[in-house]
């Protein structure tokens, strides 16, 4: 596996890191608006068609990213319920429905004042309204709350939440007792995460006792609104806050006060009044996305919002670790995934990670970003500080420690056995080091830099073929190589030398040279002092 240069390596190296970031960040600012027009195409043709399969034509879809808007032809019967179809198609984020497609139902217009008031509606007929049904508000009278809701078109989803909870009876009434209510408009439904309006519709005794807490027993004017609190259907108490000639209910303001009916008063409120233990029940939780670095490897793992997310991950990992060093894992699901700023930030923390740590983790946990390690050096430290802070990361960053000298012994076993099994190999009678042998140095300098304070001697050896002297030679030049390749990769210059021996130390098997064992790079390693 390949692993990328250290802090402590020279400035070309790090140019090296920084050009290929720069690189990969261009390449996908290229790639982003084909991979996102793509997902804008799809979606404008599938969402209208579920929905079109689902009774609601005439339809169409415009998107931006994953965030669409709905606009209708004619005014929806259940604006809402095409509102959670459109939810239910793979890729949608957010939606919005454009004000044409909610219902319409104009409140009537008194004309006279009279018992039989002849009042026209939007559409040119006549109705009849009885004066002694309601109260007149303005130019508008409504006979009961259920029509003050079902007439004011920014109430169209409450007026469908009303219906399906079979309040409508009790608020149509207008022989029933007075009460009155506080009615959230469609925006404030929609500032709420999708999933909770889905729930709001689909668990019947949520959404009873969602509305009973806006409706309170009595009329109610602004008038008597008072700063204290007071007592909903559902038992809870709610705060009324005045400040100057504003009106607020634990939080919601009152946009639209003195509804009057003949059955109780309605308040538009901008918000909508959710039972205090309600979000944190019904939010599902945000997935967790991870970066782990181990051994020069990147792993990435965890939950995106969409492959735009997932490519800027495995992006800023390749141009921090190198493409061979980096492990997928990720999956997608637009519900939960990570996207957006956040996904950007932790981008930016995992492109950091190979240069300043040894080993650690990096990513989001539902609720924050973090990183945590072991750093190569002071240096490293505070730069990795600065990119958590730019961010809003929490770090929890450590340095290496020190090396013993059973820990320096138990590092020496370690190097050389991996150079037995997989050995750092040049071209035939060079010091040139073979492509195959980056990936060996890689993981050679990931093992020695776990530890500070180590005295490296990387030794070379020959077989006993050719002149002794220059065999020599060339056991120097090969061990000076490697030096200088871990040197690159982040060991301290003055910690580490060479030594060649030729074919001084050769392996014998059974009384007989075994040559390719001969020629070898090993390592001896002390505490330093």
């Amino acid at each position: 596996m390949s692993r990328p240069s250290r802090p402590e390596a020279p400035r070309y190296r790090r140019r090296i890191v920084t050009v290929g970031l720069i690189a990969a960040l261009v390449l996908f600012s290229i790639g982003f608006p084909i991979f996102n027009n793509r997902i804008e195409d799809d979606l404008e043709r599938r969402v209208p068609a579920e929905l079109t399969a689902a009774g609601f034509a005439g339809v169409t879809a415009t998107f931006s990213g994953q965030d669409g808007t709905l606009r209708c032809a004619q005014p929806l019967d259940d604006p809402e319920q095409a509102t959670s179809i459109a939810y239910g198609v793979w890729g949608v984020r957010k939606v919005t429905l454009d004000r044409l497609c909610r219902v319409n139902r104009a409140p009537t217009v008194e004309t006279a004042a009279s018992d039989a008031t002849t009042a026209s509606d939007t559409s040119g007929g006549a109705t009849t309204a009885d004066t002694g049904a309601g109260t007149t508000v303005g130019d508008h009278q409504y006979a009961t709350i259920g029509e003050a809701i079902a007439g004011d078109q920014s109430l169209s989803f409450l007026d469908v939440l009303v219906r399906e909870s079979g309040l409508t009876a009790m608020l149509d009434d207008p022989a029933a007792a007075p009460l009155t209510v506080f009615a959230p408009t469609d925006a404030a439904f929609d500032a709420l995460p999708a999933d909770v309006n889905a729930q709001l519709r689909s668990d019947p005794d949520l959404l009873s006792g969602v509305l009973a807490r806006h409706v309170a027993s009595g009329a109610i004017p602004s008038t008597d609104l008072a700063g204290g609190q007071v007592t909903m259907m559902d038992g809870s108490a709610v705060t009324v806050t005045i400040d100057g000639g504003a009106i607020s209910i634990d939080g919601a303001s009152v946009t639209t006060p003195d509804l009057v009916t003949a059955n109780g008063i309605v308040h538009i409120v901008d918000r909508v009044l959710l039972p205090t233990d309600f979000e944190a029940a019904t939010d599902e939780p945000a997935a967790s996305v991870g970066a782990s670095l181990d051994g020069g490897a990147l792993t990435l793992s965890g939950v995106v919002a969409s492959e735009v997310e997932r490519a800027a991950l495995i992006g800023a990992a390749v141009a921090g670790a190198g493409d061979d060093n980096v492990v997928d894992q990720l999956s997608v699901d637009p519900d939960i995934g990570l996207g957006g700023e956040l996904s950007q930030s932790l981008a930016m923390l995992i492109a950091a990670m190979p240069t300043a740590l040894v080993s650690g983790v990096a990513g989001f946990d539902g609720t924050g970003l973090y990183v945590n390690g072991i750093v190569l050096s002071t240096e490293a430290n505070d730069q990795l500080l600065a990119t958590a802070a730019e961010v809003g990361a929490d770090a929890d960053l450590a340095p290496r420690p020190p090396a013993t000298e059973a820990d320096a012994a138990a590092l020496e076993v370690d190097l050389n056995e991996f150079v037995a099994a997989i050995p750092v190999t040049f071209e035939p009678s060079s010091a040139l080091l073979t492509a195959d042998a980056a990936g060996v140095l890689d993981e050679l300098a990931a093992r020695a830099l776990a530890f500070a304070g180590v005295a490296i001697t990387v030794e070379g050896h020959t077989d006993s073929d050719g002149d002794p002297a220059g065999n020599l030679t060339l056991s120097q030049q090969r061990a000076e190589a490697v030096r200088v390749g871990l040197v690159d990769r982040g060991l301290d210059a003055g910690a580490i030398t060479a030594e060649g021996f030729g074919a001084e130390q050769l392996v014998v098997v059974d009384g007989v040279e075994d040559k390719a064992a001969s020629r070898r790079v090993e390592f001896r390693i002390d505490a330093a002092t």
